[in-house]
């Protein structure tokens, strides 16, 4: 995919420093570079040229999200305009995390993935950084999870879309990015009513690439991993498989495990200590001291690898790989598409499957109004 850079030139006589300052961004940053330099008193092409708005999503600190109609194809795409301080290319270098999240997606889209939101394109317009990816219809898994209509998620179904962000997950390792952000709003939904399931990982704004070291947290406070609140050097990859425990544990229950991984947390510092005495014990430790009682319904395939994904030693989780081939994730997902009140109470009573590990849960809690307040939170 090449990607398109819009320049305003606003003076002639800086026209050769921004086209050097351009083309040394684009080519520390991996881009093929497309000169679009536009003479000074002149219009730059906007990006109604190409793309017809159709609505805003929401605004979030110095981003937007559109849905626009990309004119030539008539397709609807999601784009995010990330504003980049000032509009001159003199400063473009210096809004590394902007440009951060475009060379990452420019990586994932040559190595592309079935479980990856695709970015279609990417171009500096307006004084803003706008990216454009595929649109999926059916909405962030957080939405689905807390519809008024909401059914219980029979254990079999969670795994299906557990195992669909795993190896997404584990394609990205492979490439040697770390997400950074694995959480139900980060996992869309596409728009398959009458198929199982199907989901993407998307918003690659906190990833980053090739060197995996990271010294801040980041990321939502119910997914951040122990090493994160240190405030010492992390592997990030090694926080995704933290995100990716507490995702399934998510999934299977409807609820967060714990609110921080921090021993101010009375859920985690019962976890840790059990954990430390018997690393098989800290789950079980949680869930025997749980009001829900629907959390006592994992069943032990479920308990065991959260548990390992859990380990407070970054070392000692497992890899995406190695969770892709755990029992759990060879049970035989069902489809479930909760759509209408009906259909969701024939998966509610529909009998459980006859392997011992995917067993059905029963109607879940509400997440916490907590889990929603921090949902912008990092650190």
């Amino acid at each position: 995919m090449e990607i398109r850079w819009y320049i305003v030139v606003v003076s002639q006589k800086k026209t050769s420093k921004i086209v050097e300052t351009a083309q040394r961004t684009a080519a520390a940053i991996g881009f093929t570079w497309q000169s679009a330099l536009v003479a000074a008193g002149t219009k730059m092409p906007p990006l109604s040229s190409s793309y017809a708005l159709v609505q805003q999503l929401n605004a979030e600190g110095n981003s937007n999200i559109f849905l626009y109609k990309h004119i030539p194809s008539n397709d609807v795409v999601l784009v995010k305009t990330i504003q980049v301080a000032a509009a001159s290319l003199d400063k473009l270098t210096g809004d590394t995390a902007a440009f951060n999240e475009m060379h990452i997606n420019n990586i994932i889209n040559k190595h592309r993935h079935d479980g990856i939101v695709s970015m279609r394109d990417g171009f500096v317009a307006n004084g803003a950084l706008h990216l454009v990816f595929d649109y999926s219809a059916g909405g962030d898994l957080l939405t689905l999870m807390t519809k008024k209509f909401s059914a219980s998620w029979a254990e079999a179904h969670a795994i299906a879309i557990f195992q669909q962000v795993v190896s997404a997950v584990n394609h990205l390792h492979g490439l040697e990015i770390a997400h950074g952000d694995i959480s139900l709003e980060n996992i869309v939904i596409t728009d398959q009513r009458d198929a199982p399931i199907s989901v993407k990982l998307c918003d690659f704004g906190l990833a980053i690439v090739h060197d995996v070291t990271r010294y801040t947290g980041v990321g939502k406070l119910y997914y951040m991993s122990p090493e994160m609140h240190l405030r010492r050097p992390y592997n990030a990859q090694a926080s995704d498989l933290w995100a990716l425990g507490i995702l399934l544990f998510m999934l299977l229950t409807g609820r967060p495990l714990f609110e921080k991984a921090t021993m101010l947390d009375p859920t985690f510092h019962r976890f840790f200590h059990a954990q430390a005495s018997d690393p098989s014990t800290g789950i079980k430790a949680v869930l025997d001291a749980s009001p829900h009682s629907s959390t006592s319904t994992l069943t032990p395939d479920a308990v065991e690898l959260i548990t390992r994904l859990l380990r407070p030693r970054p070392a000692d989780r497992l890899s995406a790989a190695q969770v892709l081939l755990h029992p759990l994730l060879k049970c035989k997902p069902r489809p479930f598409i909760p759509t209408k009140l009906t259909r969701q109470r024939r998966a509610m009573s529909s009998p459980a499957p006859r392997h011992s590990h995917c067993s059905r849960a029963p109607v879940l809690p509400r997440l916490p109004v907590s889990y929603f307040k921090s949902i912008t939170t990092t650190m």
